[in-house]
């Protein structure tokens, strides 16, 4: 919580839900419910406690995320003009919720790591890597031939689009876990058992023609997938009496079936639509922290009744039997006929080469004797990694045999098993995690210094410094220098030295916060955080930027870019270049005054760009978020400024007009603060290039609070009288203020309530027979 990461103190809440649900019926059937009470209320004060101290975190992120992509949007139809409601939800867009989605097959993983290929790289990195297929010179040739082509094949062959590995939890642990399930007493056994029968039932709802047969009868597929979760696990409370155990099995199989996301949309639309908060979190993949952690704590509560019981239950008992003679079946079907589990070609690369073939850059011969080649390449990493699943699985069965010989101790059973435990999972971790040099270098590792400057400016770059440069911003820059080197005054030798490097960038930071325009880099400028690092930029990456921004860039900035790349081609001076920016009215009122499209060559500047700020003639009112994006296009943002009718009070009744000496000028800029000249005969609406964002944001003229408008559906316009005036906005964050001194109490709480408990067992062991102070 104290990252701020809610996502996973979230998930571990269905954790948390289940067992409480189990507890209090444990509780209720025992006749112990007052000593279930006193404990949920010592529970709910931790949480509560635990709330406080984190309550800024926690409150601003909440007023943030409203207006983010995890918030609702206002509108109801998508760029085509086609209504959004199927993928809209009170937070993120179902398709980005589930972007990454954990396959079916792919959960096989738990206990084979490279079942789908592992991590989403080449699968040759190096010259040498050709080497392996020696022994299929066909296949060698046609992968080289693949490779000089430009193109490469991957390492995974999932669902994912690209994945850094997969989820593992160890062939050992996995085959603990299954026989702490198989020991479970009476009917809980049965549905733990007959969670297989389930899981069939629920992918059968997800079959095209049942799916659309229950529609047909008015029922939602998603709703009654929902609703045969619920009734399973409540089933479960009814019938399990160990409630931790309960809850560990249910929620590793209800996180296991979200984690499927796309690859099983009932579950994930019931939740979506119905379990709130939910829809606020994006990746579905990352639930499955909640499988590493049941599936190892199930693991040891068996091992932990094993060593308590003396191996009571090893070998002879058919509850043992079944699940680790299950374990070794399916691992030994997976070396001897992987094909008959799995195809080893992804959707994605199937769609690429029957491309190939459709439009005749390959032959069908060709491609089909690749992939056959390529099929059977992958099979063979399966059956290695079966084979060493297996291999583990045997080791772990060796040690619970010992153990039952009376050959083994407790001590043994624990320190063997934790060292084969350990062996199987650092073995898997060091394929994408190592410490591994070449020529002297970690190739895993970042040294601190490239973390520290991550990118180096290119061509376009020191171009855009060297036009924008002068007196002020020079300055600004010679402060800077003289602070950073104070800063370093107690380091030694060359820690003290600032490098050329750092100079550079250090230039670019300077620069940025003595200018007011924005770049646009045309190549993905929306997952690209390069760009930011030298200049304020029109694009940039982040997971929960604002909604409305999110929207502009579906709506409109997505097009303009691509008719700009588009136009470029047909450009042969200035006037033409000039012509084609001014058709873009909302990269325009964005600032947008300089365009990267190669990083080798000067970038493009737009001589139409606003400004920071400037006066429109006239103020146009629409009445919803759906009228606002799509007119936004087709007006002259120059002269015009849309505005929500819900912002009318907010502007006085102030009217626009024309006023050809009215002049602002930025003054200053800070993240937090923004400081403009307006000065004009007449006054009127002023816009500011400046993103709105309402809850922090106070404008001010001349030093007196001033309300402001939203405008242009992501900037802000206020209304300025005649004559000079200095307008500010600055952040003035009302949750963060007021939660800080609660946050400040309920730390000093519990740092109390610390020392309170430590000074009890400190006087109660004086106080002990036989105690220093007896």
């Amino acid at each position: 919580m104290t990252q701020n990461h809610v996502q996973i103190t979230y998930y571990l809440g269905f954790v948390l839900v289940l067992f409480v649900l189990a507890e209090a019926l444990r509780t209720l059937r025992e006749k112990q419910l007052p000593d279930f009470l006193k404990r949920s209320g010592l529970g709910a004060v931790a949480v509560v406690l635990a709330m406080l101290c984190n309550l800024g975190l926690l409150w601003t992120t909440s007023e943030y995320g409203a207006y983010t992509t995890r918030g609702a949007s206002e509108l109801t139809i998508e760029p085509d003009g086609s209504p959004a409601s199927s993928n809209r939800t009170s937070g993120l867009d179902r398709d980005y919720v589930t972007g990454w989605s954990y396959g079916k097959q792919e959960s096989f993983s738990l206990l084979v790591p490279n079942v789908k290929g592992g991590a989403s790289g080449s699968m040759i990195t190096k010259r040498e890597d050709f080497d392996q297929f020696k022994d299929d010179r066909e296949f060698a040739q046609a992968l080289q031939k693949e490779y000089q082509s430009g193109s490469y094949v991957k390492s995974y062959w999932g669902d994912q689009s690209f994945t850094s590995g997969p989820v593992y939890l160890g062939a050992i642990v996995v085959l603990l876990m299954l026989l702490a399930l198989a020991q479970v007493e009476g009917a809980a056994r049965w549905w733990v058992l007959g969670a297989v029968p389930f899981i069939g039932l629920m992918l059968l709802i997800n079959l095209p023609n049942v799916s659309a047969a229950l529609s047909g009868m008015g029922i939602a597929p998603s709703f009654l997938s929902g609703v045969l979760m619920i009734a399973y696990l409540l089933a479960g409370l009814f019938l399990w009496k160990d409630s931790l155990a309960y809850a560990l099995f249910g929620s590793l199989l209800l996180t296991l079936m979200l984690s499927w996301g796309r690859n099983y949309t009932p579950l994930t639309d019931f939740f979506l639509d119905h379990v709130p908060g939910y829809s606020k979190f994006r990746a579905v993949t990352i639930i499955l922290v909640i499988v590493e952690l049941a599936g190892p704590v199930l693991a040891i509560l068996y091992l932990d009744r094993l060593l308590r019981e003396k191996g009571k239950g090893i070998i002879y008992d058919l509850r043992f039997m079944v699940p680790t003679g299950v374990v070794i079946l399916l691992l030994m079907l997976f070396i001897a006929a992987p094909g008959a589990f799995f195809d080893f070609i992804s959707d994605a690369e199937r769609a690429v080469y029957n491309l190939r073939i459709d439009n005749g850059s390959a032959s069908e011969a060709d491609v089909v004797s690749f992939v056959d080649g390529l099929k059977e390449y992958r099979m063979g990493v399966l059956r290695m990694d079966a084979l060493r699943s297996l291999l583990f699985v045997a080791l772990g069965l060796s040690v619970l045999a010992l153990f039952k010989g009376r050959i083994l101790p407790k001590a043994g059973v624990i320190g063997l098993l934790g060292v084969f435990i350990l062996v199987d999972g650092w073995t898997v971790d060091k394929r994408y995690v190592n410490n591994e040099k070449e020529k002297g270098r970690y190739l895993a590792w970042e040294d601190k210094k490239s973390a520290q400057l991550p990118f180096a400016p290119d061509s376009a770059d020191m171009a855009i410094l060297r036009t924008e440069w002068g007196p002020q911003v020079q300055e600004y820059h010679l402060a800077a220098m003289k602070r950073m080197k104070e800063a370093r005054a107690d380091e030694r030798g060359t820690a003290r030295l600032i490098s050329k490097d750092e100079e550079v960038v250090a230039r670019f930071g300077s620069l940025r916060r003595n200018s007011d325009f924005r770049v646009l880099n045309l190549r993905d400028p929306f997952n690209d955080g390069r760009t930011s690092f030298f200049h304020k930029s029109v694009g940039g990456y982040h997971g929960a930027k604002l909604k409305r921004y999110q929207e502009l860039i579906e709506f409109q900035l997505g097009p303009a870019i691509q008719r700009i790349g588009e136009g470029l081609s047909a450009v042969r001076s200035q006037a033409a270049l000039d012509s084609l920016f001014a058709r873009e009215g909302v990269l325009n009122m964005l600032n947008t005054r300089y365009l990267k499209y190669d990083g080798s060559r000067p970038p493009l500047m737009n001589t139409q760009a606003f400004g920071s700020a400037w006066f429109v003639e006239e103020l146009h009112y629409v009445k919803d978020a759906d009228e606002e994006i799509t007119t936004l296009g087709n007006i002259d943002t120059r002269r015009t400024a849309l505005v929500d009718e819900r912002y009318r009070d907010q502007l006085g009744g102030a009217s626009a007009s024309m006023d050809s000496s009215a002049r602002v000028t930025l003054d200053h800029y800070a993240t937090d603060s923004l400081v403009y000249t307006v000065n004009s005969s007449h006054g009127g609406i002023v816009v500011f290039s400046a993103i709105w964002y309402g809850p922090d944001w106070k404008a001010f003229v001349d030093g007196k609070e001033s309300p402001y408008a939203r405008a242009d559906y992501v900037l802000r316009a206020m209304a300025v009288p005649a004559g000079k005036h200095q307008v500010v906005f600055k952040v003035d964050g009302g949750a963060y203020h007021r939660s800080a001194p609660i946050s400040l109490a309920a730390s000093v709480l519990v740092l109390l309530l610390a020392l309170g408990v430590v000074g009890t067992e400190v006087r109660r062991h004086f106080r002990r027979p036989g105690g220093e102070g007896a």
